[in-house]
């Protein structure tokens, strides 16, 4: 659902439905640190993401779909939701219908995670957030209404299940105690990149440190692996070159039994501006000799 600016600044007062799953390390998508920094910088712009724009275009299409199936009436709570106890736990769900029912709509781009319709089989991150929600409303039940591909309209009930409602409590309750202290939680290495460890850390103290073992063999490994891609990109270009000296000046080259054409065609960019900005630039750089 689309927030206002009300609610958008109340969401960094706690953890809402879509945080549960990043909170408890078990999103696709978001890092407990990416979200940890989310939290503790209330004025970082958040990218948005295509899906996340059509999702919002979609949500009243599914809405309203999913009253045509089913019958219910389905109303948009106004403000943001808290659990009465747990006054950190926020819900802005999308609808709750007459007969007390949370709902969800959700666009996917392919079937994958998702079961058939009727049956509680959803990805389990949209599990971990209806469930987030039905300890914050009380509620016993919820309905995902999901878009699939563009075509493949399904519904799925989810009911309440109180032992993983404790389970995501205690592990968001957790997560929240090291954001009001200030404790970052520790990278996810094969999920976190650069630009996070980067925001974590955003200005310079002007301090040298010096490096060890572990860091010189994590230096050389990194250098390393800059060569292997070096070497990997030229035998890309270099195939890509012959490809296009083969095209000459068609516009499309087919390869049988592959599901992948090369295109040519002629893009014209307009001028633009880069407004100024201020940014921590991190390399590595030879040492100059004294």
């Amino acid at each position: 659902m689309s927030l206002t600016e009300e609610q958008l600044a109340e969401r960094h007062t706690g953890l809402g439905g879509s945080d549960a799953a990043p909170a408890l390390s078990l999103s696709p998508f978001k890092t407990p640190l990416a979200l940890f920094l989310e939290k503790r910088e209330p004025h970082a712009p958040v990218a948005d993401r295509s899906w996340l724009h059509w999702g919002r275009v979609l949500e009243p299409v599914i809405r309203q779909e999913y009253a045509n199936i089913t019958g219910r009436v389905v109303h948009l709570p106004t403000g943001t939701l808290r659990h009465p106890k747990h006054n950190w736990m926020l819900a802005h769900v999308d609808g709750v219908t007459e007969d007390q029912r949370v709902f969800e709509a959700k666009t996917a781009r392919i079937a994958e995670g998702w079961g058939k319709s009727g049956t509680d089989e959803v990805p389990h991150d949209y599990l971990i957030q209806v469930q987030h929600y039905l300890a914050v409303t009380g509620l016993q039940v919820a309905d995902i209404a999901v878009l699939i591909g563009g075509n493949d309209f399904r519904i799925f009930e989810v009911p309440a299940d109180l032992d993983l409602q404790r389970n995501i409590i205690d592990g968001e309750e957790e997560f929240w105690h090291l954001v009001e202290s200030n404790t970052p939680p520790p990278p996810d290495w094969d999920n976190d990149s650069v630009r996070i460890i980067e925001r974590l850390f955003p200005g310079t103290d002007g301090t040298t440190m010096v490096a060890d073992a572990e860091d010189k063999a994590m230096q050389q490994t990194y250098v390393q692996a800059m060569k292997l891609m070096k070497r990997y990109e030229d035998l890309a270009e270099g195939t890509k070159a012959h490809l296009l000296y083969k095209m000459g000046n068609a516009a499309r080259f087919l390869f049988p039994d592959a599901e992948v054409q090369l295109q040519r065609k002629e893009v014209a960019r307009k001028e633009y501006t880069v407004p100024a900005t201020r940014y921590i630039d991190t390399r590595f750089t030879k040492l100059k000799e004294v």
